[in-house]
């Protein structure tokens, strides 16, 4: 298995090679915090963001209180095409390891359907699963997050539906309201715009899923406006809890950019 992980990777350099002139690049160190006090654990993502394409990857390890409870290690990527400065994916890749347990996933999307690669498989997918169509309509979860970016990067708004499919679950990310607020954290100092984040279920859940009866809460995400970018990189992402709320919090934040027009080896961030 571990084989076209690697496999996915080194083609998403090359795509990215040969795909547009130059890329901006992020690089998102996030920390997940409970109560405002505890740390839950570490993610980090980096966003290439091109002419006419993309790539994106994600680590995520647990720490602290969540890892008492649940050891939870995630690596992922992403691919595909920039269409009028929003992602169209192709190709996504997830390692999962947790409780014990470890999921991979592939997911390739071909004009007419998205081929599934899951092992080990799941046992059930919904009442009712998600639909060719909905899988069609829908990005992966990483181009997800690369398509609120640069939706708010172009629109300076908070607005947008974005279907999405991981695997099994189909569910929607809407934003709405809007407000720009100052943002001096985590090495980026400048104006956020600080939007609501609604995460709608579809298909591919069951009854003891959780959030088909409305009980998700409506949680809030923060962008950064960069003067000149392209692309608003999220900077915080909350969710309201009984006592207090959860949230993963920016704590470092680069930017510069690479020419993909060479080899590989120069996708490497270089500030």
């Amino acid at each position: 298995m571990r084989q076209w992980v690697v496999a996915a990777l080194a083609a998403l350099l090359a795509w990215g090679g040969a795909a547009s002139a130059r890329a901006d690049v992020y690089l998102l160190d996030f920390e997940g915090r409970a109560y405002g006090l505890l740390g839950l654990g570490r993610a980090t993502v980096r966003i290439d963001y091109g002419d006419s394409g993309y790539t994106v990857s994600a680590s995520l390890r647990s720490a602290g209180l969540l890892a008492l409870f649940e050891r939870t290690t995630l690596n992922a990527s992403a691919l595909g095409d920039l269409v009028e400065g929003m992602p169209a994916w192709r190709s996504y890749v997830l390692d999962h390891a947790y409780s014990a347990k470890r999921r991979q996933i592939r997911l390739t999307r071909h004009t007419d359907r998205v081929e599934a690669f899951i092992e080990p498989t799941y046992r059930v997918w919904g009442d009712p699963p998600a639909s060719a169509s909905q899988q069609l309509a829908s990005r992966d979860p990483l181009s997800t997050f690369v398509a609120l970016g640069a939706a708010v990067g172009q629109s300076r708004a908070c607005a947008g539906s974005f279907p999405t499919f991981d695997g099994r679950f189909h569910y929607r990310l809407e934003l709405s309201g809007g407000r720009v607020t100052r943002f001096d954290d985590g090495g980026f100092e400048g104006q956020v715009l600080r939007c609501d984040l609604a995460y709608v279920p579809v298909a591919g859940f069951e009854a003891d899923d959780g959030g088909r009866d409305g009980r998700i809460p409506r949680g809030q995400i923060w962008f950064a406006l960069v003067e000149g970018d392209r692309f608003a990189p999220p900077v915080r992402v909350s969710s309201p809890l009984p006592l207090g709320e959860v949230a993963i919090v920016l704590r470092q934040l680069r930017r510069g950019s690479v020419a993909l027009d060479a080899a590989p080896e120069a996708l490497l961030f270089t500030p």
